[in-house]
Order: structure tokens, then C-alpha cells, then sequence
């Protein structure tokens, strides 16, 4: 089964499996007390207005605290191109990563690292998604941010 989320301003969608969530969160919590995180894969769709995120890739290579997530991408560029050369060809759409025991708000790190990335020459797309997961023992929120043009955008779950 599949969720999907929607950002109303820009007509924007994004259609994840609840398998890949699963996932997500479980490798976030591997790591408890620290973030974690990571790249998301997928494509776009119906000229360019719909996402479908289809896996992620985790680096072996980070630094993480309990407020802080940095990694390195060397140790993914060969599973990226692996993406890249399968049909339908996938690649990075964005980046994930834990707020243990915190909510799904980005920092303003986060917002600093989102817009490197966008401004980034060796990355492919300029409006890259930030997924942030906020989790609690009992429970978590996942949600999707846009970050353009200096303003944040929240996708709604529908």
C-alpha cells in the first residue's frame, strides 16, 4: 500500500510505499539516541508534478548526534548509478533523516543543507524533498518538506 502526500501551493504530489517507511524508520531507530538518515530514490512523473519515491540508501560513512546528522555520499556512488541504469531509471530526489524524540519541523540546519544541495552543480535536480521522521519510542510522524526560494513547504498527507 502506498501513502501520498500533496502540497497544495505548487500542485506538487508525492507517493511512497508504507513498506519503504517501514524501512526508513526501522534504520532510524537502529540508531537511538542519534539522527540518522540518508538519500531517497525515486522519479517523477506527469511533467514533473508527481514524485514517486521508490527506495533509499543509507551512507556507512556519517557523523551523528542526538541533534545532528551530517553523512558522505563517496560509498553511494556506485549504488546511485545502479539506479540511474535500471528501467525505469531512478535517481536522488532528496534526503531523509531522524529527529528521535523530536517532531518533523526542519532545523535551520536543515534548511542551510537543503539549499546547498539545490545550489549544488553536481546534483541533478534543483528542488530536492526533505523527509524528516520524528519518533518517540511509541510512535513517529513522517513528513515532506520543500524548501525553495527561502520559504519552507509542507506537504499534507492524503
Amino acid at each position: 500500500m502506498n501513502s501520498r502526500y500533496y502540497l497544495k501551493e505548487k500542485n506538487l504530489s508525492i507517493q511512497i510505499e508504507n513498506k519503504t517507511i517501514d524501512e526508513m524508520l526501522l534504520s532510524a531507530r537502529k540508531h537511538y539516541p542519534n539522527e540518522f538518515g540518508g538519500l531517497l530514490i525515486g522519479f517523477y512523473a506527469n511533467e514533473n508534478k508527481d514524485l514517486i519515491i521508490t527506495d533509499f540508501l543509507t551512507p556507512k560513512t556519517f557523523k551523528a548526534s542526538p541533534v545532528y546528522f551530517e553523512r558522505e555520499t563517496k560509498d553511494l556512488q556506485e549504488e546511485l548509478e545502479d539506479f540511474y541504469h535500471s528501467v525505469p531509471s531512478r535517481y536522488y530526489v532528496g534526503e531523509w533523516h531522524s529527529h528521535p524524540n523530536g517532531g518533523t519541523k526542519p532545523s535551520s540546519k536543515d534548511i542551510k543543507a537543503m539549499k546547498q544541495i539545490s545550489e549544488n552543480e553536481g546534483v541533478s535536480i534543483n528542488k530536492p524533498i526533505l523527509c524528516i521522521i520524528g519518533y518517540t519510542k511509541q510512535e513517529f510522524q513522517i513528513q515532506f518538506h520543500l524548501i525553495s526560494n527561502n520559504k519552507i513547504y509542507t506537504y499534507e498527507k492524503i
